[in-house]
């Protein structure tokens, strides 16, 4: 397959980690910046001869304060609703609403009130072509697209079948500008034309330092000033679609089994991976990447291992998915973290502490992945409030 893929071999380990794009004074003060709206002037980049430019690694940790909140109630569903495995790692809605599910056993469709589940057959070529959903998109056409753990899938509603595409084993789609699907993979990043069925695949190459850092391919998506970026498992690299070459890389220091970038209104550019405190935030003015922290200094053995999903609401709340702090909401006002977990004593809190996903549907509410099913809460009040009327 790499040999097929037009020749295109792209450059030696360019870290890019895209982080907050506010942060000119962040590195000499351990509060969080109160400047994340201010622009700041363009600095430099660390470079070395004849190697891709590197970003700066502000050599100061920022942690940011956490406090519990308790004004959400979160409904649960798992497999006693009919859910068909309860790891979900992947959630999307479709046009029509239908929400879906990807579980380590299958395709879950749910209609508000039931499941129905794809799986593989293999007697039939137009089946899911594999059991373990790592991926699940919906494209600027409404498609969905499915990456498991044999091929990608395209799914046709109006006939139920799945359509194959030789890519093994995606665990990341996106799609840019020109309506291109990138799909990241253990050997490298495709891309694929939905108009035609092209594809095309970059790999590391280690006699080219401007080839993809690593073949092992985490996420990739493209920034809303055109830039584009792949994550492998220590490195972010900017990537130029028309060379197929590396231009600047951004070292996470800390190998991590997931990875990716998410840009919020403010144009702030978040880093995420599942490894350490998970937490960062790349200026793209300044080049200079800057890591924070959740977790309490009087608790080092706190259960916090990385953030593993970072969405936006409709009322513009960034909400953060941990491995073991549960759901985090960030309170731009005081600069801080409001934490949700799980209380055993109360059936509406937070299921459980790790949380895998998230995801915001057209009605206001965020789903949340979890290791053990998934939950979801509302992020508007109800359109009807509840009055106890005293009898008589």
């Amino acid at each position: 397959m790499k040999g097929q893929q037009q020749g295109l071999r792209m450059t030696r380990a360019v870290l890019f980690v895209s982080f907050l794009m506010q942060l000119a004074r962040l590195a000499s003060s351990q509060a969080a910046p109160d400047n994340l709206n201010k622009a700041v002037k363009r600095g430099h980049v660390t470079g070395f001869a004849g190697a891709v430019p590197q970003a700066r690694v502000e050599p100061r940790l920022i942690r940011l304060p956490v406090v519990d909140g308790t004004d959400n109630r979160f409904a649960h569903l798992s497999t006693n609703d009919g859910l068909s495995q309860r790891r979900v790692t992947q959630v999307v809605q479709d046009a029509l609403g239908f929400m879906w599910f990807g579980t380590q056993y299958g395709l879950d469709r749910y209609d508000g009130y039931n499941f129905k589940v794809f799986v593989n057959d293999p007697g039939n070529r137009n089946s899911l072509s594999g059991v373990f959903i790592s991926a699940l998109f919906k494209d600027r056409d409404g498609t969905l697209w499915i990456g498991c753990d044999q091929y990608l899938n395209k799914f046709e509603p109006a006939t139920e079948v799945f359509t194959r595409y030789p890519i093994p084993d995606v665990n990341h789609i996106s799609q840019d500008r020109t309506g291109m699907l990138w799909l990241a993979t253990g050997d490298g990043l495709y891309r694929l034309d939905p108009a035609t069925g092209r594809i095309g695949q970059y790999f590391h190459d280690p006699n080219d330092p401007a080839s993809l850092a690593s073949d092992n391919v985490k996420s990739s998506g493209e920034d809303k000033e055109g830039r584009f970026w792949v994550a492998n498992s220590e490195v972010l690299d900017e990537f130029d679609r028309g060379t197929g070459k590396v231009t600047l890389h951004v070292p996470l220091h800390e190998p991590s089994r997931e990875f990716s970038f998410y840009e919020d209104r403010f144009g702030v550019f978040w880093i995420i991976h599942a490894s350490g405190d998970g937490l960062a935030v790349f200026d793209r003015k300044t080049n200079a990447l800057t890591h924070y922290s959740f977790r309490e200094k009087e608790s080092p053995s706190a259960a916090v291992s990385g953030v593993m999903a970072m969405l936006e609401d409709q009322n513009g709340t960034l909400w953060l998915g941990t491995q073991g702090a549960g759901l985090l909401k960030f309170d731009r006002d005081h600069r801080r973290f409001i934490r949700y977990r799980n209380d055993p004593a109360d059936p509406e809190s937070l299921a459980e502490d790790r949380v895998l996903s998230l995801f915001a549907d057209r009605e206001g509410n965020v789903w949340a992945g979890l290791q053990k099913g998934f939950t979801r809460f509302a992020t508007k009040p109800p359109p009807f409030e509840k009055i106890d009327v005293p009898e008589g």
